[in-house]
Protein backbone atom coordinates (compact mmCIF):
# COMPACT_ATOMS: atom_id res chain seq x y z
CA UNK A 1 0.00 0.00 0.00
CA UNK A 2 1.12 3.58 -0.57
CA UNK A 3 0.08 4.61 2.94
CA UNK A 4 -1.29 3.09 6.12
CA UNK A 5 -4.60 4.25 7.54
CA UNK A 6 -7.31 3.08 9.92
CA UNK A 7 -10.28 1.44 8.25
CA UNK A 8 -12.93 3.27 10.25
CA UNK A 9 -13.28 6.05 12.80
CA UNK A 10 -16.41 4.41 14.27
CA UNK A 11 -15.55 2.40 17.44
CA UNK A 12 -18.65 0.21 17.03
CA UNK A 13 -17.64 -0.79 13.51
CA UNK A 14 -14.02 -1.25 14.61
CA UNK A 15 -15.17 -3.85 17.15
CA UNK A 16 -16.95 -5.75 14.36
CA UNK A 17 -13.84 -5.58 12.17
CA UNK A 18 -11.75 -7.18 14.90
CA UNK A 19 -14.27 -10.01 15.22
CA UNK A 20 -14.33 -10.51 11.42
CA UNK A 21 -10.53 -10.67 11.29
CA UNK A 22 -10.46 -13.33 14.01
CA UNK A 23 -12.96 -15.42 12.04
CA UNK A 24 -11.18 -14.90 8.71
CA UNK A 25 -14.16 -13.08 7.17
CA UNK A 26 -13.20 -10.69 4.39
CA UNK A 27 -15.00 -7.34 4.26
CA UNK A 28 -14.91 -4.36 1.88
CA UNK A 29 -11.62 -3.03 3.26
CA UNK A 30 -9.92 -6.41 2.82
CA UNK A 31 -11.20 -6.71 -0.73
CA UNK A 32 -9.88 -3.22 -1.46
CA UNK A 33 -6.42 -4.20 -0.26
CA UNK A 34 -6.66 -7.28 -2.46
CA UNK A 35 -7.23 -5.02 -5.48
CA UNK A 36 -4.04 -3.02 -4.93
CA UNK A 37 -2.26 -1.71 -6.86
CA UNK A 38 -5.24 -0.27 -8.67
CA UNK A 39 -5.28 -0.14 -12.45
CA UNK A 40 -3.88 3.26 -13.47
CA UNK A 41 -5.74 3.19 -16.78
CA UNK A 42 -9.14 2.71 -15.10
CA UNK A 43 -8.37 5.16 -12.29
CA UNK A 44 -7.52 7.98 -14.69
CA UNK A 45 -10.40 7.26 -17.07
CA UNK A 46 -8.27 5.89 -19.89
CA UNK A 47 -9.81 2.47 -20.41
CA UNK A 48 -12.71 1.45 -22.59
CA UNK A 49 -14.69 -1.67 -23.35
CA UNK A 50 -17.70 -0.19 -25.09
CA UNK A 51 -17.31 -2.65 -27.95
CA UNK A 52 -15.94 -6.15 -28.47
CA UNK A 53 -12.79 -5.05 -30.28
CA UNK A 54 -11.25 -4.02 -26.96
CA UNK A 55 -10.66 -3.52 -24.15
CA UNK A 56 -8.51 -0.54 -25.09
CA UNK A 57 -6.35 1.82 -23.04
CA UNK A 58 -4.35 4.99 -23.55
CA UNK A 59 -1.28 6.26 -21.69
CA UNK A 60 -1.85 8.95 -19.02
CA UNK A 61 1.77 10.11 -18.70
CA UNK A 62 2.80 10.84 -22.28
CA UNK A 63 2.04 13.73 -24.61
CA UNK A 64 1.33 11.27 -27.40
CA UNK A 65 -2.06 9.62 -27.14
CA UNK A 66 -2.31 5.89 -27.74
CA UNK A 67 -5.51 5.40 -29.74
CA UNK A 68 -8.20 2.82 -29.17
CA UNK A 69 -9.02 0.46 -32.05
CA UNK A 70 -11.87 2.76 -33.18
CA UNK A 71 -9.66 5.87 -32.88
CA UNK A 72 -10.65 7.24 -29.46
CA UNK A 73 -7.81 9.26 -27.95
CA UNK A 74 -7.19 9.71 -24.23
CA UNK A 75 -9.23 12.93 -24.07
CA UNK A 76 -12.32 11.22 -25.48
CA UNK A 77 -11.77 8.18 -23.25
CA UNK A 78 -11.66 10.34 -20.10
CA UNK A 79 -14.69 12.39 -21.16
CA UNK A 80 -16.69 9.25 -21.92
CA UNK A 81 -15.81 7.77 -18.53
CA UNK A 82 -17.36 10.80 -16.82
CA UNK A 83 -20.42 10.66 -19.10
CA UNK A 84 -20.90 6.97 -18.30
CA UNK A 85 -21.00 7.76 -14.57
CA UNK A 86 -23.39 10.68 -15.09
CA UNK A 87 -25.76 8.48 -17.11
CA UNK A 88 -25.78 5.76 -14.45
CA UNK A 89 -26.41 8.31 -11.72
CA UNK A 90 -29.34 9.94 -13.50
CA UNK A 91 -30.88 6.54 -14.21
CA UNK A 92 -30.74 5.86 -10.46
CA UNK A 93 -32.86 8.94 -9.77
CA UNK A 94 -35.24 8.01 -12.58
CA UNK A 95 -35.65 4.49 -11.22
CA UNK A 96 -36.65 5.80 -7.78
CA UNK A 97 -39.29 8.20 -9.05
CA UNK A 98 -40.63 5.60 -11.49
CA UNK A 99 -41.25 3.23 -8.56
CA UNK A 100 -43.23 5.92 -6.77
CA UNK A 101 -45.28 6.78 -9.85
CA UNK A 102 -46.00 3.10 -10.53
CA UNK A 103 -47.18 2.50 -6.96
CA UNK A 104 -49.88 5.15 -7.49
CA UNK A 105 -50.86 4.29 -11.04
CA UNK A 106 -51.17 0.59 -10.18
CA UNK A 107 -53.34 1.34 -7.16
CA UNK A 108 -50.82 -0.09 -4.69
CA UNK A 109 -51.01 3.06 -2.59
CA UNK A 110 -53.49 5.92 -2.30
CA UNK A 111 -51.98 9.43 -2.32
CA UNK A 112 -52.59 11.61 0.70
CA UNK A 113 -53.05 14.58 -1.63
CA UNK A 114 -54.47 13.12 -4.83
CA UNK A 115 -54.78 16.39 -6.74
CA UNK A 116 -51.15 17.29 -6.06
CA UNK A 117 -49.98 13.76 -6.82
CA UNK A 118 -51.82 13.68 -10.15
CA UNK A 119 -50.35 17.05 -11.11
CA UNK A 120 -46.80 15.97 -10.22
CA UNK A 121 -47.14 12.65 -12.07
CA UNK A 122 -48.27 14.60 -15.12
CA UNK A 123 -45.27 16.92 -14.65
CA UNK A 124 -43.01 13.86 -14.52
CA UNK A 125 -44.42 12.71 -17.86
CA UNK A 126 -43.70 16.13 -19.38
CA UNK A 127 -40.18 16.06 -17.93
CA UNK A 128 -39.47 12.77 -19.64
CA UNK A 129 -40.99 13.91 -22.92
CA UNK A 130 -39.50 17.35 -23.43
CA UNK A 131 -37.88 18.52 -20.18
CA UNK A 132 -41.08 20.06 -18.83
CA UNK A 133 -41.32 23.56 -17.39
CA UNK A 134 -41.00 22.89 -13.64
CA UNK A 135 -37.25 23.32 -13.40
CA UNK A 136 -37.23 26.34 -15.69
CA UNK A 137 -39.64 28.09 -13.33
CA UNK A 138 -37.64 27.34 -10.19
CA UNK A 139 -34.06 27.93 -11.30
CA UNK A 140 -32.91 31.60 -11.38
CA UNK A 141 -33.46 32.87 -14.92
CA UNK A 142 -29.83 33.91 -15.49
CA UNK A 143 -28.58 30.41 -14.62
CA UNK A 144 -31.08 28.64 -16.85
CA UNK A 145 -30.28 31.00 -19.71
CA UNK A 146 -26.60 30.08 -19.43
CA UNK A 147 -27.53 26.39 -19.55
CA UNK A 148 -29.54 27.04 -22.69
CA UNK A 149 -26.71 29.04 -24.28
CA UNK A 150 -24.29 26.11 -24.00
CA UNK A 151 -26.94 23.49 -24.79
CA UNK A 152 -27.11 21.66 -21.47
CA UNK A 153 -30.59 22.66 -20.24
CA UNK A 154 -32.81 19.57 -19.66
CA UNK A 155 -34.85 18.60 -22.72
CA UNK A 156 -36.34 15.27 -21.66
CA UNK A 157 -35.32 11.63 -21.63
CA UNK A 158 -35.23 11.21 -25.42
CA UNK A 159 -32.79 14.05 -25.85
CA UNK A 160 -30.86 13.95 -22.58
CA UNK A 161 -30.47 10.21 -22.02
CA UNK A 162 -30.92 8.37 -25.30
CA UNK A 163 -28.78 10.76 -27.32
CA UNK A 164 -26.17 11.03 -24.58
CA UNK A 165 -25.85 7.25 -24.32
CA UNK A 166 -25.04 7.06 -28.02
CA UNK A 167 -21.97 9.22 -27.46
CA UNK A 168 -20.46 6.08 -25.91
CA UNK A 169 -21.12 4.11 -29.09
CA UNK A 170 -18.90 6.23 -31.31
CA UNK A 171 -19.38 9.34 -33.44
CA UNK A 172 -17.29 12.42 -34.08
CA UNK A 173 -18.00 14.41 -30.87
CA UNK A 174 -14.80 15.72 -29.30
CA UNK A 175 -13.95 15.56 -25.59
CA UNK A 176 -15.43 18.98 -24.81
CA UNK A 177 -18.75 18.12 -26.45
CA UNK A 178 -18.94 14.84 -24.52
CA UNK A 179 -18.23 16.62 -21.23
CA UNK A 180 -21.11 19.00 -21.96
CA UNK A 181 -23.40 15.98 -22.37
CA UNK A 182 -22.33 14.88 -18.88
CA UNK A 183 -23.68 18.15 -17.46
CA UNK A 184 -26.86 17.91 -19.53
CA UNK A 185 -27.58 14.39 -18.28
CA UNK A 186 -26.88 15.44 -14.68
CA UNK A 187 -29.26 18.40 -14.83
CA UNK A 188 -32.05 16.03 -15.84
CA UNK A 189 -31.15 14.04 -12.72
CA UNK A 190 -31.46 17.21 -10.65
CA UNK A 191 -34.93 17.90 -12.05
CA UNK A 192 -36.00 14.33 -11.29
CA UNK A 193 -34.62 14.39 -7.74
CA UNK A 194 -36.37 17.66 -6.93
CA UNK A 195 -39.65 16.34 -8.34
CA UNK A 196 -39.28 13.12 -6.33
CA UNK A 197 -39.18 15.06 -3.06
CA UNK A 198 -42.41 16.87 -3.90
CA UNK A 199 -44.06 13.68 -5.09
CA UNK A 200 -43.14 11.77 -1.95
CA UNK A 201 -44.83 14.48 0.15
CA UNK A 202 -47.96 14.49 -2.01
CA UNK A 203 -48.26 10.70 -2.00
CA UNK A 204 -47.11 9.69 1.49
CA UNK A 205 -47.68 12.94 3.42
CA UNK A 206 -45.67 15.68 5.13
CA UNK A 207 -42.68 14.84 7.30
CA UNK A 208 -41.24 16.95 10.11
CA UNK A 209 -37.82 16.94 11.78
CA UNK A 210 -37.52 13.89 14.00
CA UNK A 211 -35.02 12.39 16.44
CA UNK A 212 -33.78 9.04 15.14
CA UNK A 213 -31.32 6.63 16.72
CA UNK A 214 -28.22 5.82 14.68
CA UNK A 215 -25.60 3.06 14.85
CA UNK A 216 -25.42 -0.66 15.60
CA UNK A 217 -27.05 -0.32 19.00
CA UNK A 218 -30.48 0.07 17.34
CA UNK A 219 -30.57 -3.71 16.76
CA UNK A 220 -32.51 -5.63 19.42
CA UNK A 221 -31.57 -8.91 21.08
CA UNK A 222 -34.91 -10.41 22.00
CA UNK A 223 -37.09 -9.62 18.99
CA UNK A 224 -36.76 -10.30 15.23
CA UNK A 225 -34.73 -7.69 13.32
CA UNK A 226 -35.61 -6.83 9.72
CA UNK A 227 -32.88 -4.93 7.83
CA UNK A 228 -33.76 -2.78 4.81
CA UNK A 229 -30.73 -1.98 2.66
CA UNK A 230 -30.48 0.48 -0.21
CA UNK A 231 -32.94 2.47 -2.26
CA UNK A 232 -36.19 0.86 -3.33
CA UNK A 233 -39.87 1.78 -3.52
CA UNK A 234 -40.94 4.03 -0.61
CA UNK A 235 -44.42 2.51 -0.92
CA UNK A 236 -42.95 -0.95 -0.31
CA UNK A 237 -41.03 0.32 2.72
CA UNK A 238 -44.27 1.67 4.17
CA UNK A 239 -45.97 -1.70 3.73
CA UNK A 240 -43.04 -3.60 5.25
CA UNK A 241 -42.70 -1.37 8.30
CA UNK A 242 -46.45 -1.28 8.99
CA UNK A 243 -46.77 -5.08 8.83
CA UNK A 244 -43.57 -5.58 10.85
CA UNK A 245 -44.80 -3.28 13.59
CA UNK A 246 -48.06 -5.22 13.92
CA UNK A 247 -46.13 -8.47 14.38
CA UNK A 248 -43.48 -7.26 16.82
CA UNK A 249 -40.59 -7.05 14.33
CA UNK A 250 -37.93 -4.36 14.73
CA UNK A 251 -37.15 -2.69 11.37
CA UNK A 252 -33.86 -0.87 10.81
CA UNK A 253 -32.23 0.49 7.66
CA UNK A 254 -29.00 1.30 5.83
CA UNK A 255 -28.69 3.73 2.89
CA UNK A 256 -32.38 4.56 3.11
CA UNK A 257 -34.55 7.59 3.62
CA UNK A 258 -35.44 7.25 7.33
CA UNK A 259 -38.29 9.78 7.40
CA UNK A 260 -41.91 8.88 6.72
CA UNK A 261 -45.04 10.64 8.00
CA UNK A 262 -46.19 7.72 10.17
CA UNK A 263 -42.81 6.36 11.33
CA UNK A 264 -39.04 6.81 11.33
CA UNK A 265 -36.49 4.13 10.50
CA UNK A 266 -33.55 3.72 12.91
CA UNK A 267 -30.31 3.72 10.91
CA UNK A 268 -28.09 0.83 11.91
CA UNK A 269 -24.95 2.09 10.13
CA UNK A 270 -23.91 3.75 6.88
CA UNK A 271 -22.73 2.70 3.44
CA UNK A 272 -19.12 1.71 4.09
CA UNK A 273 -19.92 -0.63 6.98
CA UNK A 274 -23.12 -2.21 5.64
CA UNK A 275 -21.71 -5.70 6.20
CA UNK A 276 -21.22 -5.05 9.93
CA UNK A 277 -24.84 -5.55 11.10
CA UNK A 278 -24.87 -9.11 9.76
CA UNK A 279 -21.77 -9.93 11.82
CA UNK A 280 -23.56 -9.05 15.06
CA UNK A 281 -25.73 -12.14 14.57
CA UNK A 282 -28.80 -10.01 15.31
CA UNK A 283 -30.14 -9.51 11.76
CA UNK A 284 -32.83 -12.10 10.92
CA UNK A 285 -33.67 -11.10 7.34
CA UNK A 286 -32.46 -8.58 4.77
CA UNK A 287 -34.58 -6.87 2.12
CA UNK A 288 -32.18 -5.32 -0.38
CA UNK A 289 -32.65 -2.92 -3.25
CA UNK A 290 -29.95 -2.38 -5.87
CA UNK A 291 -28.43 1.12 -5.48
CA UNK A 292 -25.95 1.43 -2.60
CA UNK A 293 -25.98 -2.32 -1.84
CA UNK A 294 -22.85 -4.50 -1.69
CA UNK A 295 -23.33 -7.77 -3.65
CA UNK A 296 -21.15 -9.33 -0.90
CA UNK A 297 -24.17 -9.25 1.41
CA UNK A 298 -25.52 -12.43 -0.23
CA UNK A 299 -22.52 -14.62 0.63
CA UNK A 300 -22.06 -13.11 4.09
CA UNK A 301 -25.77 -13.55 4.87
CA UNK A 302 -25.56 -17.20 3.81
CA UNK A 303 -22.64 -17.72 6.22
CA UNK A 304 -24.70 -16.12 9.00
CA UNK A 305 -27.84 -18.12 8.07
CA UNK A 306 -29.74 -14.94 7.23
CA UNK A 307 -32.29 -14.97 4.37
CA UNK A 308 -31.96 -12.19 1.78
CA UNK A 309 -34.95 -11.03 -0.24
CA UNK A 310 -34.51 -8.88 -3.35
CA UNK A 311 -36.85 -5.88 -3.30
CA UNK A 312 -36.88 -5.90 -7.10
CA UNK A 313 -36.64 -9.62 -7.88
CA UNK A 314 -38.19 -10.86 -11.13
CA UNK A 315 -40.37 -13.35 -9.25
CA UNK A 316 -41.48 -10.95 -6.53
CA UNK A 317 -45.20 -10.89 -5.74
CA UNK A 318 -46.76 -8.01 -7.66
CA UNK A 319 -48.97 -6.98 -4.76
CA UNK A 320 -46.97 -4.93 -2.25
CA UNK A 321 -49.30 -6.05 0.55
CA UNK A 322 -48.76 -9.73 -0.27
CA UNK A 323 -45.00 -9.27 -0.63
CA UNK A 324 -44.72 -7.39 2.68
CA UNK A 325 -46.69 -10.09 4.51
CA UNK A 326 -44.49 -12.82 3.04
CA UNK A 327 -41.33 -11.00 4.13
CA UNK A 328 -42.46 -10.36 7.69
CA UNK A 329 -43.55 -13.98 8.11
CA UNK A 330 -40.08 -15.06 6.92
CA UNK A 331 -38.43 -12.73 9.46
CA UNK A 332 -40.33 -14.32 12.33
CA UNK A 333 -39.51 -17.85 11.13
CA UNK A 334 -35.85 -16.92 10.69
CA UNK A 335 -35.73 -15.51 14.22
CA UNK A 336 -37.01 -18.83 15.59
CA UNK A 337 -34.55 -20.86 13.51
CA UNK A 338 -31.58 -18.68 14.50
CA UNK A 339 -32.14 -18.72 18.28
CA UNK A 340 -28.92 -20.67 18.79
CA UNK A 341 -26.82 -17.97 17.09
CA UNK A 342 -25.21 -15.48 19.47
CA UNK A 343 -26.38 -11.88 19.12
CA UNK A 344 -23.41 -9.65 19.95
CA UNK A 345 -24.71 -6.10 19.54
CA UNK A 346 -22.46 -3.10 20.30
CA UNK A 347 -24.17 -0.69 22.66
CA UNK A 348 -23.21 2.30 20.56
CA UNK A 349 -26.07 4.49 19.33
CA UNK A 350 -26.55 8.22 19.01
CA UNK A 351 -29.71 10.33 18.90
CA UNK A 352 -29.79 12.38 15.69
CA UNK A 353 -32.26 14.94 14.38
CA UNK A 354 -33.08 14.43 10.70
CA UNK A 355 -35.35 16.14 8.21
CA UNK A 356 -35.03 19.93 8.34
CA UNK A 357 -36.27 21.84 5.31
CA UNK A 358 -37.05 25.35 4.11
CA UNK A 359 -40.44 24.91 5.82
CA UNK A 360 -38.76 24.47 9.22
CA UNK A 361 -35.61 26.59 8.80
CA UNK A 362 -35.91 30.33 8.13
CA UNK A 363 -33.65 30.95 5.13
CA UNK A 364 -34.07 34.71 5.55
CA UNK A 365 -32.33 34.55 8.95
CA UNK A 366 -29.43 32.64 7.39
CA UNK A 367 -29.04 35.31 4.69
CA UNK A 368 -29.14 38.07 7.30
CA UNK A 369 -26.45 36.25 9.32
CA UNK A 370 -24.28 36.14 6.19
CA UNK A 371 -24.77 39.86 5.56
CA UNK A 372 -23.83 40.76 9.14
CA UNK A 373 -20.76 38.55 9.03
CA UNK A 374 -22.16 36.49 11.89
CA UNK A 375 -21.42 33.39 9.84
CA UNK A 376 -18.72 33.26 7.19
CA UNK A 377 -20.35 30.89 4.74
CA UNK A 378 -22.41 27.74 4.18
CA UNK A 379 -21.02 24.24 3.62
CA UNK A 380 -23.15 21.60 1.90
CA UNK A 381 -21.89 18.18 3.01
CA UNK A 382 -22.76 15.23 0.77
CA UNK A 383 -21.58 11.82 -0.39
CA UNK A 384 -21.31 8.41 1.27
CA UNK A 385 -18.18 6.38 2.18
CA UNK A 386 -15.17 5.21 0.23
CA UNK A 387 -12.64 2.60 1.42
CA UNK A 388 -9.86 4.84 0.10
CA UNK A 389 -10.43 6.94 3.22
CA UNK A 390 -10.84 6.13 6.90
CA UNK A 391 -14.60 5.70 7.16
CA UNK A 392 -16.31 8.89 8.43
CA UNK A 393 -13.03 10.62 9.35
CA UNK A 394 -12.85 12.99 6.38
CA UNK A 395 -16.40 14.20 6.74
CA UNK A 396 -16.43 14.59 10.52
CA UNK A 397 -13.08 16.39 10.52
CA UNK A 398 -14.18 18.81 7.80
CA UNK A 399 -17.45 19.52 9.62
CA UNK A 400 -15.54 20.16 12.85
CA UNK A 401 -13.14 22.59 11.17
CA UNK A 402 -15.91 24.42 9.30
CA UNK A 403 -18.07 24.83 12.41
CA UNK A 404 -15.13 26.22 14.39
CA UNK A 405 -14.64 28.85 11.70
CA UNK A 406 -18.33 29.86 11.81
CA UNK A 407 -19.37 28.07 8.63
CA UNK A 408 -22.98 26.86 8.80
CA UNK A 409 -23.00 23.16 7.88
CA UNK A 410 -25.92 21.52 6.08
CA UNK A 411 -25.91 17.83 5.19
CA UNK A 412 -27.95 15.22 3.38
CA UNK A 413 -28.27 11.47 2.94
CA UNK A 414 -25.37 9.24 3.92
CA UNK A 415 -23.24 12.23 4.90
CA UNK A 416 -25.83 12.96 7.59
CA UNK A 417 -25.61 9.40 8.89
CA UNK A 418 -21.82 9.67 9.19
CA UNK A 419 -22.19 12.93 11.11
CA UNK A 420 -25.05 11.55 13.17
CA UNK A 421 -22.93 8.67 14.46
CA UNK A 422 -20.51 11.20 15.97
CA UNK A 423 -23.06 13.50 17.60
CA UNK A 424 -23.12 16.34 15.05
CA UNK A 425 -26.90 15.85 14.63
CA UNK A 426 -27.63 15.51 18.34
CA UNK A 427 -29.31 18.69 19.68
CA UNK A 428 -27.90 17.99 23.15
CA UNK A 429 -24.35 18.42 21.80
CA UNK A 430 -24.92 21.59 19.76
CA UNK A 431 -22.20 23.75 21.26
CA UNK A 432 -19.38 21.22 20.87
CA UNK A 433 -16.86 22.59 18.33
CA UNK A 434 -19.26 25.31 17.15
CA UNK A 435 -18.19 28.91 16.64
CA UNK A 436 -20.09 31.68 18.40
CA UNK A 437 -21.63 32.98 15.19
CA UNK A 438 -23.06 29.62 14.09
CA UNK A 439 -24.21 28.86 17.64
CA UNK A 440 -26.09 32.17 17.82
CA UNK A 441 -27.68 31.59 14.41
CA UNK A 442 -28.80 28.08 15.32
CA UNK A 443 -30.39 29.38 18.52
CA UNK A 444 -32.31 31.98 16.51
CA UNK A 445 -33.55 29.34 14.04
CA UNK A 446 -35.28 27.25 16.67
CA UNK A 447 -35.06 25.36 19.93
CA UNK A 448 -32.78 22.34 20.30
CA UNK A 449 -31.17 22.47 16.88
CA UNK A 450 -28.03 20.34 16.37
CA UNK A 451 -24.63 21.58 15.18
CA UNK A 452 -25.29 20.35 11.63
CA UNK A 453 -28.70 20.56 9.97
CA UNK A 454 -29.75 17.51 7.96
CA UNK A 455 -31.84 18.46 4.93
CA UNK A 456 -33.16 14.98 4.32
CA UNK A 457 -32.33 12.05 2.11
CA UNK A 458 -30.60 12.87 -1.16
CA UNK A 459 -33.19 10.68 -2.90
CA UNK A 460 -35.96 12.94 -1.60
CA UNK A 461 -34.50 16.31 -2.54
CA UNK A 462 -31.65 16.86 -0.12
CA UNK A 463 -29.98 20.27 -0.33
CA UNK A 464 -31.39 21.28 -3.73
CA UNK A 465 -34.66 22.82 -2.39
CA UNK A 466 -32.58 24.80 0.11
CA UNK A 467 -30.43 26.24 -2.68
CA UNK A 468 -33.51 27.22 -4.67
CA UNK A 469 -35.00 28.97 -1.64
CA UNK A 470 -31.68 30.69 -0.91
CA UNK A 471 -31.62 32.21 -4.39
CA UNK A 472 -35.31 33.14 -4.24
CA UNK A 473 -35.18 34.87 -0.84
CA UNK A 474 -31.74 36.39 -1.38
CA UNK A 475 -32.67 37.57 -4.88
CA UNK A 476 -29.32 36.65 -6.37
CA UNK A 477 -27.58 33.69 -7.91
CA UNK A 478 -25.95 30.85 -5.98
CA UNK A 479 -22.49 31.91 -7.12
CA UNK A 480 -22.96 35.24 -5.33
CA UNK A 481 -23.32 33.55 -1.93
CA UNK A 482 -20.37 32.19 0.10
CA UNK A 483 -21.69 28.65 -0.26
CA UNK A 484 -19.76 25.55 -1.31
CA UNK A 485 -20.37 21.79 -1.57
CA UNK A 486 -18.05 19.04 -0.37
CA UNK A 487 -18.20 15.38 -1.32
CA UNK A 488 -15.57 14.18 1.15
CA UNK A 489 -15.80 10.40 0.73
CA UNK A 490 -17.73 10.04 -2.52
CA UNK A 491 -18.42 6.69 -4.08
CA UNK A 492 -21.48 6.07 -6.25
CA UNK A 493 -22.40 7.33 -9.71
CA UNK A 494 -25.42 9.22 -8.33
CA UNK A 495 -22.97 11.32 -6.28
CA UNK A 496 -21.01 12.18 -9.43
CA UNK A 497 -24.28 13.25 -11.05
CA UNK A 498 -25.16 15.44 -8.06
CA UNK A 499 -21.71 17.03 -7.99
CA UNK A 500 -22.01 17.98 -11.66
CA UNK A 501 -25.44 19.57 -11.27
CA UNK A 502 -24.32 21.36 -8.09
CA UNK A 503 -21.44 23.11 -9.83
CA UNK A 504 -23.73 23.82 -12.81
CA UNK A 505 -25.94 25.76 -10.40
CA UNK A 506 -22.99 27.97 -9.51
CA UNK A 507 -21.88 26.31 -6.28
CA UNK A 508 -18.11 25.62 -5.94
CA UNK A 509 -17.81 21.87 -5.54
CA UNK A 510 -14.98 19.84 -4.00
CA UNK A 511 -14.96 16.14 -4.82
CA UNK A 512 -12.86 13.36 -3.31
CA UNK A 513 -11.52 10.98 -4.56
CA UNK A 514 -10.55 12.25 -8.01
CA UNK A 515 -13.09 11.86 -10.78
CA UNK A 516 -11.77 9.46 -13.46
CA UNK A 517 -10.73 12.19 -15.90
CA UNK A 518 -7.24 12.90 -14.56
CA UNK A 519 -5.56 11.03 -17.42
CA UNK A 520 -6.54 13.83 -19.80
CA UNK A 521 -5.08 17.28 -19.14
CA UNK A 522 -7.43 18.66 -21.80
CA UNK A 523 -10.50 17.29 -19.97
CA UNK A 524 -9.25 18.63 -16.64
CA UNK A 525 -8.49 22.07 -18.04
CA UNK A 526 -11.83 22.26 -19.85
CA UNK A 527 -13.78 21.32 -16.73
CA UNK A 528 -11.95 23.96 -14.71
CA UNK A 529 -12.20 26.72 -17.30
CA UNK A 530 -15.72 25.89 -18.48
CA UNK A 531 -17.20 25.68 -14.97
CA UNK A 532 -15.60 28.93 -13.88
CA UNK A 533 -16.47 30.84 -17.05
CA UNK A 534 -19.99 29.47 -17.52
CA UNK A 535 -21.26 28.79 -14.01
CA UNK A 536 -19.06 31.15 -12.00
CA UNK A 537 -18.06 28.21 -9.81
CA UNK A 538 -15.18 25.80 -9.55
CA UNK A 539 -15.21 22.02 -9.84
CA UNK A 540 -12.22 20.91 -7.78
CA UNK A 541 -10.80 17.56 -8.88
CA UNK A 542 -7.77 16.52 -6.81
CA UNK A 543 -4.78 14.78 -8.34
CA UNK A 544 -3.00 13.88 -5.08
CA UNK A 545 -3.52 10.42 -3.64
CA UNK A 546 -3.61 11.30 0.03
CA UNK A 547 -4.15 14.56 1.90
CA UNK A 548 -5.28 14.89 5.49
CA UNK A 549 -8.72 16.37 6.14
CA UNK A 550 -7.60 19.50 8.02
CA UNK A 551 -5.40 20.81 5.18
CA UNK A 552 -8.38 20.19 2.88
CA UNK A 553 -10.60 22.30 5.13
CA UNK A 554 -8.06 25.13 5.27
CA UNK A 555 -7.65 25.02 1.50
CA UNK A 556 -11.42 25.30 0.95
CA UNK A 557 -11.85 28.12 3.46
CA UNK A 558 -9.03 30.16 1.93
CA UNK A 559 -10.51 29.73 -1.54
CA UNK A 560 -13.92 30.79 -0.26
CA UNK A 561 -12.61 34.17 0.91
CA UNK A 562 -10.71 34.70 -2.33
CA UNK A 563 -7.16 34.01 -1.21
CA UNK A 564 -4.78 32.72 -3.86
CA UNK A 565 -3.65 29.35 -2.62
CA UNK A 566 -1.49 26.67 -4.22
CA UNK A 567 -3.07 23.38 -5.13
CA UNK A 568 -2.89 20.81 -2.37
CA UNK A 569 -0.55 18.68 -4.47
CA UNK A 570 1.65 21.64 -5.40
CA UNK A 571 1.55 21.13 -9.14
CA UNK A 572 -0.88 21.88 -11.97
CA UNK A 573 -2.56 19.26 -14.15
CA UNK A 574 -0.22 19.62 -17.13
CA UNK A 575 2.81 18.73 -15.03
CA UNK A 576 0.93 15.86 -13.40
CA UNK A 577 -0.13 14.23 -16.64
CA UNK A 578 3.19 14.45 -18.49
Amino acid sequence: MEFIQKKTADPAVEKILESAAEKGILLAWDRFEGQLPECGFCETGLSCRDCLQGPCVSHPFKDSSKMGVCGKDKDVLAAQTLLRLALKGTLTYLDRISDLVHSVQSGQIKPKKKTDADRLIKEFGALLHDGGTGMKKEIPRAIFRRWEDVGIAPEGMRRDLFKASQKLEGGVANAEEILLWSFKVSLLGCAVQTLFGKMKTAILGETVPANIEVNLGVLKKNVPNLLLVGAFSPALKVKLVEDAKKKGVNTVAICSDPLFPSFQLPLVTNYGSQEAPLLTGAVDLVVAGDPFVYPSLMALAADMEVPVVAAEGLKRAKSLDVFAKEVVDKVKKSFDVRRNIARDIPESKELSCFGFSTATVDVKKIIEALKRGQIKGIALLAGSNNVKFTQDLELTTLAQEFLRKDILCLSEGEASVSLGKFGFLNPARKDVDVGKGVSKLLSSLGKNLPSVLDLGSSEAGGVTPFLLELAKVGKKEFKDFPVFAVFAEANRSSEVTEALWTVAMGVPTYFWPALPVTGSSKAMEFLSRFCQDTFGAKLFIPTEKKTEARPKANFILKEMIGETVPRLSGYPWKEKTK
